[in-house]
């Protein structure tokens, strides 16, 4: 269903995303050592790379590090180990024909097609190495990280180092980093940083972009369609000027009017209620820190796009901020994808948020 609001896990529940399945496909093929899959919040990442990995012939494993991180506040090695294996004893014949290269891992235990980490003297890049001797008689093994940016709270754990090393060496490896919050994935990469890791290596890039307006009518009248429900042409393309190119917020919207038989304005408020939901869990961390971030990205939802304007519309409402501090907030803010900057310009990279943010 394409309205369905859940990750999709098949290619047919995907909607217009060939270009960038192949592109993922053929990078694959090629042996590439290192994919990054980029893009907004509620562009379709997780579904991208979900329908990805089940299309290829090679042996796959993914973890969701947000997810990781939130249920134990961590991302050190065991609990990123943990995590692989778990992926793995999930897969049957991956861990039938993985295991004699899992039981020479210390600090591993092998018992039937169940694995698990015994001991502290548990390493990830042992594993890694299990791994790829598997991957040179499976073709290659392709490990997934969705929301890589977590990997940061690795604590002791070096996951840039890890990764150069197993770039540098392990050739029956692949791996793919998602990263919704892009600005802080490449923080935490450090490409360009010459005394970092992973400086100078190269990644393959795939991109989500949102919908163009034709694009999202079209998915609106798909779904439509498919669920058997008739919508107004005015209606679709009021969604889709309200909502723009963002799947998430289409696909919601067309769930809410199928499943809860809401007509057209009644389902775009709940879009919104959602999203101020959606405000209130995703950035009530982040406004913890510093209830100036709220008030930054309201100004700029109310149309302050200059880095002076924003500036003193926040001076307005809370008084002095030096230069330095209010830099620093901003492009945190830039980083964890929130707000663009184009041309010496800020705007709110979601027009659903933004009108959220202009109601606060």
């Amino acid at each position: 269903m394409l309205f369905s609001p859940y990750p999709k896990t098949k290619r047919e529940e995907l909607f217009d995303r060939d270009r960038e399945l192949k592109e993922f496909e053929e990078a694959i093929g090629r042996g590439e050592r290192l994919i990054l899959l980029l893009g907004l919040r509620r562009l379709g990442k997780s579904s991208l790379l979900n329908v990805a990995l089940n299309d290829l012939p090679n042996p796959s494993i993914k973890i969701d590090v947000r997810q990781t991180y939130s249920e134990f506040s961590s991302a050190s090695r065991y609990v990123i180990g943990k995590k692989l294996l778990s992926a793995m004893s999930g897969r049957r014949k991956i861990m039938e024909e993985a295991k004699a290269f899992l039981e020479r891992v210390r600090g591993i235990s092998v018992s039937g097609l169940k694995v698990e980490i015994s001991s502290r003297e548990f390493s990830i890049t042992e594993l890694l190495e299990a791994l790829n001797e598997y991957g040179e008689k499976a073709g290659r093994v392709v490990i997934a990280f969705d929301e890589a940016q977590y990997l940061r709270f690795g604590g002791a754990t070096r996951y840039d180092g890890i990764l150069a090393y197993a770039v540098d060496n392990l050739e029956n490896l692949t791996f793919v980093l998602t990263g919704s919050e892009v600005g802080l994935l490449f923080d935490f990469l450090k490409f360009n940083d010459p005394e970092a890791p992973l400086f100078g290596r190269y990644h393959h890039d795939i991109i989500l972009e949102r919908f163009s307006p034709e694009l999202s009518e079209e998915f609106l009248r798909r779904g439509f369609e498919e669920a058997g429900v008739k919508a107004r042409e005015r209606e679709i393309e009021e969604a889709v000027g309200e909502l723009d190119g963002i799947v998430g917020w289409l696909a919601l919207y067309g769930y809410i009017r199928t499943t809860r038989k809401l007509g057209h304005r009644e389902a775009i408020d709940e879009v919104m209620r959602e999203a101020k939901s959606v405000v209130g869990s995703e950035l009530s961390k982040l406004f913890s820190y510093s209830p100036r971030y709220r008030l930054i990205l309201k100004g700029i939802a109310l149309g302050h796009s200059r880095w002076k304007d924003i500036r003193d519309y926040l001076v307005l409402k809370t008084g002095y901020i030096n230069d330095s501090n209010f830099s620093s907030l901003l492009e945190n803010l830039v980083k964890s994808g929130y707000v663009e900057k184009k041309e010496g310009r800020y705007s709110i990279s979601d027009p659903v948020l933004a009108r959220v943010f202009r109601e606060l």
